[in-house]
């Protein structure tokens, strides 16, 4: 039999025939070559390279290929597996190889398929199979990576479907903070905090989590919270250094949860002096509020050290969810912690972490301005606005009393409660009296 005829299409026709002479000759190496396992990204095919199976060959180009800035796919085989001798050669290609194929629509007219990203790319990769003293290994036989179409970036790379993948573990996870009633979109930023990357780059999109979450055939959303517990007993039982703690109203209904990882608990070791800790999300499907304990790194990254769930938004679930955490970290209070202007978690931050400087997000105070004041200030909003940004950047504490009052009888701002309230709470926000204190750069 041909050659031609014994090759079998494994997967999607696509009319490429990557033959012995399209890109380079098949050169064997001697016999000393060594036995590739390995699948390092730094290494780049060659003829004669050995790998032990064909899916340790896939893994090594498929790694090779993300480096570089495509993806892969099964192309051909030569025999058939459980026939004969099995599958004796392999080919490898770009995604992009071959062309989309015509389809015989049901009146009997040609019709595209779907929009195609395969532009006839020749780039590929073939193992044969050889046998060596009855030990089967492949062999590189021929390779290309010369393409005809530009290669993806390191953050554009991760986003196609070969590469969107999710682990076993992100799986767990998606699916706890699904029982937990978070969106899909508060699911992904808070990975991106556990990963400590940024924003945009794991290794799978929106809608990948949207189809998993569609798979979860069994959730049951009156037995969530319940459900949510039952999966972080499993996490400890996995893991003895994840922890979490709860607890139950008098109907037996979950009222608070926290949870943290042994990752973070030792980031918060070493970069736990100034942490931010967001509670401006709420999740809908639970009237729950989702609070966030975060940090920053020498490198300026984000660091996750925590998560909350709170029933209620008064001191004592504040306390609860505050004292959790000390309790996770050991007994160690951050030096600053940054919050949003919750009066109060004000008054449980001041119980629970005495020796704590506390702080508002100035970013936080800055959003309600324009609810504030642009109604009442109309077209003097813009320069009032200018003037507080001035003010919060003094240096001297005099400059700043000074100016405000300047501030105030300019604007006629007086009996304004938000400006009595501002002043009133200077020292948490006002750079002059927040200068001594350690926020890590924020």
């Amino acid at each position: 039999m041909s050659e031609g005829a014994s090759l079998v299409m494994e997967s999607s026709e696509n009319g490429t025939d990557l033959s012995q002479d399209d890109n380079g000759t098949i050169v064997e190496m001697p016999e000393d070559t060594i036995l590739s396992q390995q699948t390092s990204v730094n290494l780049v095919p060659f003829i004669g390279q050995r790998f032990v199976s064909q899916d340790a060959a896939y893994e090594f180009y498929c790694s090779f290929a993300k480096q570089c800035g495509f993806s892969i796919r099964r192309h051909r085989t030569r025999g058939k597996d459980g026939i004969g001798r099995g599958v004796t050669r392999r080919d490898f290609t770009c995604h992009r190889g071959g062309y989309p194929q015509m389809k015989l629509s049901e009146d009997g007219k040609m019709q595209r398929n779907r929009k195609s990203s395969r532009c006839g790319c020749r780039a590929y990769m073939r193992i044969v199979k050889r046998a060596d003293f009855n030990v089967p290994e492949w062999r590189v036989t021929a390779f290309s990576n010369i393409h005809n179409h530009e290669l993806l970036k390191a953050n554009e790379v991760c986003l196609l479907p070969a590469y969107c993948t999710i682990t076993p573990d992100d799986k767990a996870r998606i699916c706890m903070f699904a029982k937990a009633g978070m969106s899909v979109r508060q699911m992904l930023r808070l990975m991106e905090l556990e990963k400590g990357i940024k924003l945009g780059c794991l290794p799978f999109t929106e809608i990948d989590v949207r189809n998993l979450l569609q798979s979860f055939r069994n959730v049951n959303r009156d037995n969530d919270p319940i459900d949510l517990i039952a999966m972080c007993k499993k996490l400890k039982d996995e893991n003895p250094n994840f922890q979490y703690d709860f607890k139950l109203d008098g109907h037996n209904r979950l009222e608070h949860i926290a949870w943290t990882y042994a990752s973070s608990v030792q980031l918060y070791v070493s970069f736990g002096d100034a942490v931010v800790f967001d509670t401006t999300h709420r999740l809908d499907a639970y009237d729950m509020l989702l609070g966030v304990w975060v940090g920053v790194d020498n490198h300026g990254m984000t660091t996750f050290f925590g998560c909350v769930l709170l029933r209620d938004e008064n001191i004592q679930s504040f306390s609860w969810g505050l004292k959790t955490f000390l309790g996770f970290m050991k007994g160690k209070a951050p030096q600053t912690l940054l919050t949003d202007q919750n009066m109060w978690l004000k008054e449980a931050i001041a119980v629970e972490m005495p020796e704590t400087k506390h702080a508002f997000s100035i970013c936080h105070i800055i959003s309600k301005f324009s609810d504030w004041f642009s109604v009442l200030l109309g077209s003097r909003y813009d320069d009032w606005k200018s003037d507080f940004y001035r003010l919060y950047g003094l240096e001297l504490l005099e400059e700043f009393e000074e100016e405000w009052r300047e501030m105030i009888d300019k604007y006629g701002l007086h009996d304004n409660k938000h400006i009595i309230s501002l002043y009133a709470l200077r020292t948490f926000w006002a750079l002059p009296f927040l200068r001594p204190y350690f926020f890590a750069g924020g």
